[in-house]
């Protein structure tokens, strides 16, 4: 029920405004029209001055067309009040709706005609549909007079000019004015423009009223002074735009047609009727010539604001340019861009969002000229279904004064555009700017915005990318004093290894082959200390090999990965005692290259080097399958587990070891783990590697 109510006073509010702006309009025309019929000399009905076309023009395409039933009640009204039949009053007044109407239609739908008539187009447009619509105005008009016995037959061409030449020289003079000075807000400027346009229309009225009032014997010199009419009207119109020009051709159009009636001025040498038709020409040429330069003026100007625009525009970009190649960090980067949003291209407010899940709305990277907590109030879930639909341009939202905020306090933003941060076509993130104006974002702001994401996203790949550089020099630095460090744990576990073992062993051997040589003569003394001999020998012997194997096993270059595996495996579940399962799933004829197979192995040793260190596991599972064109390696332990998101280089170079191995190879390594779920290490590694 409330919304009906709503709806109903929503339309009765409209019809209310189209009402009495219909009526309004039919009143000031009427009044128009009463004024131009005061000056009809030829017939009763017939005027060359016709103000009411271009009233009727100008209001259609301020007010709308669906006002054009006040053009058809004035003129009935103003025809029915000078004793016209209701037949013509009615043919006349279709005549002249119709003439408005035509104008009207046809410039908004295809001239793209602008009320301040700042384009050239705007002036030519204007004429040609004039020209057009007035003549079938004025055939309609004088063939209902003749039709109707109110005009003779044979005075159908002068009355049809006087007819046409009043509606054009209306729709030239008095449109023009009103629309030009219709949505203008009133500016005078400082004193030395005031003083310009005063002076320029003082002047211009003293040659007015010279040329048209003041009377002389010298009448052929005094019409030649015509023509200084035109410098000032120029002066007017380039100077002042088409507000000056329009109000100095109605001042000196005012001053002409009351001299003329009154029998002045050089267009007074005829009849009345003539004689305004002669006035009405030469008023057209200097409307038509302001309204042209005026036009020119405002085109060159716009044109240089343009360029001045671009200019600033690119200004922007290159301090944004030298700003942004100052910051490297991330953060510091998504505040700059932010920050000079609002400094340099004039956004209210301006975050960051990075791309997120589907459903998700992620935290903002960098805000300025708005709170985490006001963002987190804004509703933008509709505008930004629409802009999920095509996110690759750029999307401008006109907002609701009470759709985008959840809270009265916060600021009444009017308008939200949504920039894509795209990089090599990838879209990462997104720059959102909000401003208190509602036509904020125009065409031109849209291709600056556009500009300046692009060069955001560039900037803002770049500090990834140095953030991975000095990530990687640290893993580079960390594995360097790794390698160094496991270089001197080697040789000093291969030291050790040598003296206090195999040394050992050999200066044992030295001492016993001494005590041979001195029990040389006893046979069974002899026979035992060989047997003693032997059995050092072994021993020396296992601990090399031993020492061998741990540096490099033979059994990974002779027999190949699966066997060298297995020997390992068993060997590391029987020195910790923890459980492993191996299985090789198509391996067992299979070889990889020597760089493969070294890999794989190293980093099974490492896995199971860090489950001894960190998992405090008793089962892991070694899984090595062939899979299509891919060796892939499975160590899965049921340890304490970890969170690999928390890692740093210097905590787990072992992790980073294996995947500069497995990534030197165009392979894949993989690490998922949980704190008490245990840690999976998968290794995936072309065959042909």
């Amino acid at each position: 029920m409330d919304t009906i109510l709503r709806i109903w006073n929503s339309n009765g509010r409209k019809f209310r405004t189209w009402l009495w702006q219909v009526v309004l309009l039919a009143i000031v025309y009427h009044l128009a029209a009463r004024l131009g019929l005061s000056m009809a000399y030829l017939q009763d009905n017939t005027s060359p001055v016709w103000p009411p076309t271009g009233i009727a023009i100008a209001a259609l395409l301020l007010l709308g067309i669906s006002r054009w039933p006040g053009i058809t009640l004035g003129v009935l009204l103003g025809s029915l009040l000078t004793g016209a039949p209701f037949n013509l009053a009615l043919g006349m007044s279709i005549g002249n709706t119709f003439e408005a109407f035509i104008v009207a239609y046809i410039l908004q739908r295809y001239v793209n005609f602008h009320h301040a008539m700042d384009r050239v187009q705007d002036v030519i447009g204007l004429v040609v549909v004039a020209i057009f619509s007035t003549m079938l105005s004025a055939t309609a008009g004088v063939s209902t007079l003749v039709l109707m016995d109110f005009a003779p037959t044979e005075a159908y061409g002068s009355i049809w000019i006087t007819w046409w030449i009043g509606d054009l020289l209306g729709a030239l003079v008095m449109a023009p004015f009103i629309l030009a000075w219709s949505k203008t807000k009133l500016n005078f400027g400082s004193r030395k423009k005031i003083f310009e346009r005063a002076l320029a229309f003082i002047l211009l009225g003293i040659v007015t009223w010279y040329v048209f009032i003041y009377q002389t014997q010298t009448s052929i010199y005094h019409q030649a002074l015509l023509y200084l009419i035109f410098p000032f009207v120029i002066w007017t119109a380039i100077r002042f735009g088409q507000r000056g020009g329009t109000a100095a051709v109605i001042m000196v159009s005012g001053m002409a047609i009351w001299a003329t009636v009154a029998g002045l001025g050089p267009f007074s040498l005829h009849s009345k009727n003539d004689n305004l038709i002669l006035l009405q020409t030469f008023l057209g040429v200097v409307s038509l010539t302001s309204l042209i330069l005026a036009a020119a003026t405002m085109e060159r100007l716009q044109a240089s604001r343009t360029l001045q625009r671009r200019a600033d525009d690119l200004a922007t970009l290159n301090e944004s340019s030298r700003i942004f190649l100052d910051a490297r960090n991330p953060d510091t980067i998504y505040q700059t861009i932010c920050e000079m949003a609002i400094s340099r291209i004039g956004m209210d407010a301006a975050w960051i969002e990075r791309i997120g899940n589907v459903g998700e709305r992620p935290d903002p990277l960098a805000t300025c000229g708005i709170s985490n907590a006001a963002i987190e109030q804004l509703d933008l879930s509709t505008y930004m279904h629409t802009y999920s639909e095509d996110p690759e341009q750029i999307h401008v939202f006109t907002l609701d004064r009470t759709a985008p905020t959840r809270s009265s306090s916060l600021p009444p933003f009017k308008s939200l555009a949504v920039v894509p941060l795209i990089f090599s076509g990838a879209l990462i993130g997104d720059l959102k700017l909000l401003s208190h104006k509602s036509d904020f974002f125009s065409t031109d702001r849209q291709l600056l915005l556009g500009s300046y994401a692009n060069l955001a996203a560039v900037v803002i790949q770049n500090s990834w990318l140095f953030d991975e550089v000095r990530y990687s020099n640290r893993q580079l630095h960390g594995l360097s004093q790794r390698l160094i460090k496991a270089q001197e744990d080697e040789r000093l576990n291969l030291s050790r290894e040598l003296h206090d073992e195999s040394g050992q062993l050999l200066t044992g051997l030295l001492f016993e082959l001494g005590v041979l040589e001195q029990k040389a003569r006893d046979p069974e003394t002899a026979m035992k200390k060989i047997q003693d001999l032997k059995t050092t020998a072994h021993e020396l012997q296992d601990n090399l090999h031993q020492l061998a194997v741990n540096l490099r096993p033979a059994s990974l270059d002779h027999l190949g990965l699966v066997t060298a595996l297995e020997q390992f495996v068993n060997d590391f579940s029987r020195q910790y005692d923890i459980r492993v399962e191996f299985e090789a799933v198509g391996m067992q004829e299979q070889r990889l290259s020597s760089e493969a197979e070294t890999a794989i192995y190293r980093i099974v040793q490492e896995s199971l080097t860090n489950v001894v260190l960190h998992a405090r596991a008793t089962l892991v599972d070694v899984l090595i399958s062939q899979r299509n064109d891919h060796v892939v390696a499975t160590i899965e332990d049921n340890g304490v587990g970890f969170l690999p998101t928390t890692t740093t280089v210097e905590d787990h170079l072992g992790l980073f070891g294996m995947r500069e191995r497995v990534e030197m190879l165009n392979g894949r390594f993989t690490i998922e783990s949980s704190p008490g779920k245990g840690t999976t290490v998968n290794v995936e590694i072309p065959s042909n590697a």
